[in-house]
């Protein structure tokens, strides 16, 4: 790339490496609303107070559709397409123009490979631009004709374009994107406004953003109707939320000398945060009005019947500030997780989460109380109770309202759960019943027993094949049996890897033709490569499609020959993706008994983070076995007496 004035004569030039185009172009983002985020944020930071999205669909022949994203920025010349646009890393917030816009806005993009990403939806790109008082310019990119000079050695020439009737006003840009790949065609649906709602704060009458015609609004993110209880930061519009102001709570939104923004809430019904609109079970982190991290709660690791309900965003700007050190993922969709700043952010959101389970649970008393005495009997019976009982009857009706799913389940539960409060009020010890956990309040009142046989049975029945699993792996000592295990239980029991990977859900088709692939791949392998690998296998759970690969634990091996050796499988895989269109994104875990031998205390973050961008995760079997007891650690504290409930159990599970 030659950062120096030009003239019109003088051909384009994009300089980029091969490596630099697959990672951060053609696999930086897997789905429309991401890229169009991306081409949004480029025009904010060119001041555009409009950005029109047309998407041109043909029905006859999908091959011809195309996206077209047009701003009122200020538009480029020719010195500012080839110094900034075509010069991949170029770094806006480091020139002379700082990390703020003409008009005062901040700047969203840092990396400058933002601009790739067209390259992840489509395989071909028309970029026409023009500035005040200047011709408008034009250029064509081809993703093909891209890979095939790199390849040749050289740089890549975009095709230059008569630009004169492109640019519809006296300055801005239009991208008119072509070729799109198959995913992109099959998910071009009516959903788009939602999810490019979603990914913004800076949506207003200052900066429209226009779908097909149709103007974008707050109102297109859908969430706060589902809402029913919300704490709020910051000045934070509450007029947003449609409904009772006595359960939206202002919180303090201060994180050490940090400041954030936004809100988080619990919906009624779990079920109003799925459907096709996307999954919304999410807490978002915005920073300079755009989503940095599309889900915090992953890194949490929160159980609990109340999580389910979660809904949130949060603007954290203190995350992308210029002056301090970047934190942010090559792809811009994560943070290095040890960093301070993101580590006080996410104990700040899961304290927040535990206060706003309680603000629920005073909500939940409050309409429980009046749901259950709709009911005479359990009216006249509430009636009797006078004082502390009468208090704790109330939190009893708050929690049976939160987990009943209709009218009968919850006049069952009213039975129950008289039944249990009596025998404890009867043993003196009805204050603990406050201790009842919601998420297994129908299984614990069933019982109404010994408070401490209740206590133990409470995670007893939903988690007893795996306490199992995990008391094996710790016994392990013996490299060769740890191995035997891995390979004999990892399959069947992915929570080991990731706790929301329960079960596989592969199409026997889909399975079956990779596993050729994987055959044929393997088959290639040298000598030293096969006997230094027990499996691989490929399986698709929770919406991912995942590649297993285990390595004998007496194996050592660099993190260069591992990720070489599993991206050929990331590629055999992709295919057949796109064959089978079955869409989703895509990761590798290999499982090794030593860390990389090229891993050093100076190296190893950054080669992790070079390996995770290109989907790849690396652990040993022993932090398997530690990570997998931390995750349960509450589980296998709840099991130490659990000796007369666990025969009960099994007498009534053999009663004929």
């Amino acid at each position: 790339m030659k950062d120096v004035p030009s003239t019109l004569n003088e051909p384009f030039e994009l300089d980029i490496d091969l490596n630099v185009l697959n990672h951060l172009g053609l696999n930086l983002y897997s789905n429309v609303p991401a890229v169009l985020a991306e081409l949004i944020a480029n025009a904010w930071d060119a001041d555009a107070s409009r950005v029109d999205i047309t998407i041109n669909r043909s029905p006859g022949n999908p091959n011809q559709n195309s996206i077209v994203i047009t701003d009122n920025g200020c538009g480029m010349d020719d010195a500012d397409l080839r110094g900034k646009y075509l010069k991949v890393g170029y770094q806006r917030r480091t020139d002379s123009s700082g990390d703020r816009t003409s008009m005062g806005r901040p700047v969203m993009g840092r990396k400058g490979i933002g601009k790739l990403s067209i390259f992840s939806i489509a395989e071909n790109a028309k970029i026409f631009t023009r500035k005040m008082k200047m011709d408008a310019i034009g250029i064509e990119m081809d993703v093909e004709k891209i890979q095939t000079a790199i390849k040749k050695g050289g740089n890549y020439h975009p095709v230059r374009l008569k630009a004169a009737e492109k640019v519809p006003g006296n300055f801005g840009t239009v991208i008119e994107l072509r070729k799109l790949k198959k995913r992109v065609n099959a998910t071009l649906d009516q959903h788009i406004r939602q999810r490019v709602a979603r990914r913004f704060s800076v949506v207003s009458d200052k900066f429209q953003v226009y779908i097909d015609g149709e103007k974008v609004t707050i109102q297109d993110q859908n969430y706060f109707s589902k809402l029913e209880n919300a704490l709020v930061y910051g000045d934070f519009e509450t007029t947003r939320f449609s409904h009772d102001e006595k359960y939206i709570t202002k919180r303090d939104n201060k994180i050490n000398d940090y400041l954030v923004r936004g809100w988080i809430g619990l919906v009624r019904e779990s079920g109003s945060l799925q459907g096709d609109s996307g999954n919304l079970n999410k807490v978002a982190i915005l920073a300079r009005g755009k989503v940095a991290l599309e889900d915090i709660l992953e890194r949490l690791h929160i159980s609990g019947l109340y999580a389910k309900y979660v809904i949130g965003e949060i603007e954290a700007d203190f995350l992308d500030q210029s002056d301090l050190d970047d934190i942010a993922t090559s792809n811009r969709q994560d943070f290095i997780q040890d960093d301070e700043r993101f580590a006080a952010l996410r104990d700040f959101v899961k304290k927040e989460l535990a206060v706003l389970r309680e603000s629920r649970a005073g909500m939940k008393a409050d309409e429980g109380e009046r749901r259950a005495i709709e009911i005479p009997a359990v009216r006249e019976w509430y009636g009797s109770l006078k004082g502390d009982a009468k208090s704790e009857a109330k939190k009893l009706f708050g929690r049976i309202n939160q987990i009943a799913t209709d009218d009968v389940h919850r006049k069952t539960l009213y039975k129950h759960g008289v039944l249990a409060f009596e025998h404890l009020r009867h043993k003196e010890k009805l204050a603990q019943l406050g201790d009842l956990d919601v998420d297994n309040l129908e299984a614990t009142v069933k019982l109404f027993s010994e408070l401490d046989d209740i206590e133990a049975s409470w995670y007893y029945q939903i988690t007893e094949g795996r306490l199992d699993m995990i008391r094996k792996l710790r016994a392990i000592t013996d490299e060769n049996a740890l191995e035997k295990v891995i390979q004999d239980h990892i399959y069947t029991h992915l929570w080991l890897l990731d706790p929301s990977w329960d079960r596989a859900t592969e199409t026997a088709s889909m399975e079956k033709t990779v596993r050729a692939e994987f055959e044929q791949l393997s088959n290639k392998l040298s000598q030293e490569e096969r006997n230094g690998r027990i499996d691989i296998r490929y399986k698709k759970t929770s919406g991912k499609h995942i590649i297993v690969e285990l390595k004998r634990a007496s194996v050592r091996t660099t993190s260069w020959l591992l990720g070489n050796q599993v991206q050929k499988y990331l590629d055999a895989l992709e295919k057949q993706i796109e064959e089978h269109q079955e869409y989703g994104p895509v990761e590798a875990v290999c499982l090794i008994g030593h860390l990389p031998t090229d891993w050093t205390s100076q190296n190893r973050r950054q080669d992790e983070l070079n390996l995770t961008t290109r989907g790849i995760r690396v652990m040993t079997y022993r932090s398997l076995i530690n990570d997998a007891e931390k995750s349960y650690d509450q589980y296998l504290r709840k099991t130490e007496d659990r000796g007369r409930i666990k025969a009960l159990l099994d007498a009534i599970e053999d009663s004929d």
